[in-house]
Parts: structure tokens; sequence; C-alpha cells
């Protein structure tokens, strides 16, 4: 039996089909974990779509979504996933748990100390030969401005009690105000090894240049520590002023050819600080991850006055309720703490207990002699 051939019929061939959108076209709607699925037609005549983990129901399951929900808590997640770019206006900087952590370590100062002219055997303050300047030193005070927490012959728990004794290394952050009575001028005292806080400074009315004379007073007594000032507005008065006591021992930026800059405006931090993600970014980070232990009750309470404004920036918030004295006095014990971290990153754990010594003939024993000599023939100038 003979089967006939199918007979071939001429059908169409199927092809893509055109559809028009003229406005947003929602294929999978959102919902509180997902922004769903939307075609929406571009001014320059293409289609974006924006796509959500919802296009993928079988790998982005509601229990894997909320895994990553609780990863990014607060504000991060609507920005990161549900596409809310200004989610965090308004929001803190500093979380209220990373905030309330710090304040079961918040306690009374063991010591207050403050500074006076150094006096001399004759009666006199004894001056700094450079620059005629008289030399200060810090004595104890009740209501001293510098709260001491650690003093500067701590020893790290590690070492033996009685087997040795190390130099620890400390570093200063300085934030530095106009000195007229609106926002502080703050000085912030880490030790280098743990990130705790050691000391802390701070007053309205002290003017940058005599700031730095005392900065230089503190940091010596902190065993030479590291000070990264800011540099900004008022800050280089303040960095040529410990230039001028003989203090060089200031951060700086890392120099490509490998020199050493002396110059004030070579020294301290360049940039802004609250809007430097290098500066404050990395002090937001300490303070998420419990890198840093603060025992000043006003810096731990200062940090709760940062917020992101509409483009995602840190800025303080507006402090309508509080008196117009506190309005100008926010942010400047933070801005004081994150300069001093950021000294801390360029530190060692401790410090040589003995001098190093500069071999004679290389360039920086050569530059020393000549600078003592020089020293040397203007004293005997001046006694002619």
């Amino acid at each position: 039996m003979s089967v006939a051939a199918p007979e071939l019929i001429d059908a169409p061939v199927a092809g893509p089909v055109e559809r028009k959108i003229t406005a947003p076209e929602v294929i999978i709607p959102a919902n509180d974990i997902d922004v769903g699925l939307t075609a929406t037609l571009n001014t320059n005549g293409f289609v974006a779509v924006t796509l959500g983990m919802g296009a993928d129901p079988i790998t982005f399951t509601r229990e894997v979504v909320e895994s990553e929900r609780r990863g990014l808590p607060a504000w991060r997640f609507r920005k990161e996933y549900l596409r809310d770019w200004d989610a965090q206006s308004g929001a803190p900087v500093f979380d209220t748990e990373w905030v309330e952590r710090q304040r079961k370590y918040c306690c009374d100062p063991v010591w207050r100390y403050d500074v006076e002219p150094e006096i001399g055997d004759d009666g006199n303050p004894v001056l700094w030969r450079s620059s005629g300047l008289p030399k200060l030193k810090l004595v104890p005070s009740q209501g001293g401005r510098l709260k001491v927490f650690i003093s500067p012959d701590w020893q790290p728990p590690e070492i033996p009690a009685g087997s040795m004794s190390v130099r620890v290394a400390f570093a200063m952050g300085i934030d530095v105000g106009e000195g007229v009575g609106a926002s502080d001028s703050t000085i912030q005292v880490f030790v280098g090894s743990t990130r705790e806080q050691a000391a802390v400074f701070k007053d309205n009315r002290i003017q940058p240049a005599e700031l730095g004379r005392i900065a230089a007073c503190i940091a010596r007594w902190y065993n030479d520590a590291l000070i990264c000032p800011m540099r900004k507005m008022h800050g280089i008065t303040t960095l040529r002023a410990m230039l001028e006591v003989g203090y060089t021992r200031i951060w700086r930026h890392h120099q490509p050819g490998g020199l050493i800059e002396v110059a004030a405006q070579d020294l301290g931090w360049k940039k802004g600080e609250a809007t430097d993600d290098v500066l404050f970014g990395r002090w937001i980070d300490a303070m998420q991850f419990d890198r840093v232990t603060l025992h000043d009750l006003e810096t731990v309470q200062q940090h709760s006055q940062y917020i992101y404004d509409d483009m995602g920036r840190v800025c303080h918030q507006k402090l309508k309720l509080l008196p117009v004295t506190a309005r100008y006095q926010h942010g400047d014990l933070v801005v004081g703490a994150a300069a001093a971290y950021r000294a801390c990153m360029d530190l060692p754990r401790y410090r040589q207990t003995t001098p190093f010594t500069i071999p004679a003939d290389s360039f920086e024993g050569i530059r020393r002699h000549a600078d003592r000599m020089d020293a040397r023939r203007a004293h005997t100038e001046e006694d002619w």
C-alpha cells in the first residue's frame, strides 16, 4: 500500500513581533524586596530595562533576598537593591548601634592637665632659641583642658611586667578653629597599636598659632607623637607655629620621588574633612567594625550629629533644639579623631627606646652639622 506524500502548504514564516513602548511598561511588578522588571523608552529611541532579582525567582528566592537585607541594614539595602538613590538622605552616618557600643568604654579622665610657660632658674621664661617664643610645659590642673585617659609611659599588656619596657607610639589629630568662640579647636591623641583614645583637648577661644605650640608640647609629652593636622583655612598657621618651636614630626603625603618636604604648605591633611572618603570613610569603617576605643563621652555623642544629604555626602544636621553656642561646636572632636586614626595607620607598634645615630658623613649628618655651626656663629655674634 502506497502512501501519498503530504501536500506542501505555503505558510507565513513567524518573525519578531514589533511592539511600541510609549510609557513605562511594568512586566514584573515591584514589591518590598525587589524592583521588578520595567521597560521604558528613552529620549534617544532606545528601550531601557530596569531588571531586578525577581526576574530570576528560582535563584533569588525570598530567603536569599532576606539574607542580603540583613547584611545591608538601614538604607543600604534600599539603595543597593531597590535602586532608591536618595535612600540615605537624612540617615545618620554613624548608626546608633555603633555609637552605643562605644558608650560602654566612656569614663572620666584619669588626669587633667593644662599648659603654662616653663620658668628657668633665673625666674624668667625659657625661650626657644630659633623663634624666641616661650617654651611650654604640661602641669596638673583640676579644670585643665587636656583630659588624659592613658599616660605616655603606658605599657602594652602583651609585654611581661618587669622584663622590658617599650616606648609606645602615639598619634595625634588636630582640627583647627578660628578661636572666636564658635567652632572648637580640638586635639585627639590615640595609641598607635590599639587605636585607643589616650587624651583629648578642646578650646573655642584659642588662637591657631597658640594651638600649634600647645600641640607640639602635648606631642613631645606623648613620646613625640605623629601629628596629622587639618591644613585648610587656619590650619596652615597652626602648622607654622609647630615648626617655629622645632617640632617636625608631622604627617605628610608620600612623595613619589622619596623627598622629605618640610615646608608648611606640604604638611598635614590637604583635602576636606567629612567630605573626603579617604579620611572620613576610614573612620566610619573603624566605628562600624569596632577598630577604635573611645573614652570621652562628648566625642562619642558628636557622632550622632552627622547625616547624609540628598547626594549621599556627609554633612551636619540642623541642630534646632540645641543652644546657639552648641550649634557651632559640633563635629570638631570627630574630625580630630578621624585625623588621629589616619596617623595611626603610618605608625609602628612601638618606638625605639634609644635614639638613632645619624652617620656624620651622610647628607643628613652634614646638614645638621652645618645648622649647628650657623647657630653657634649667630649666638657668638649676639654675645659681641
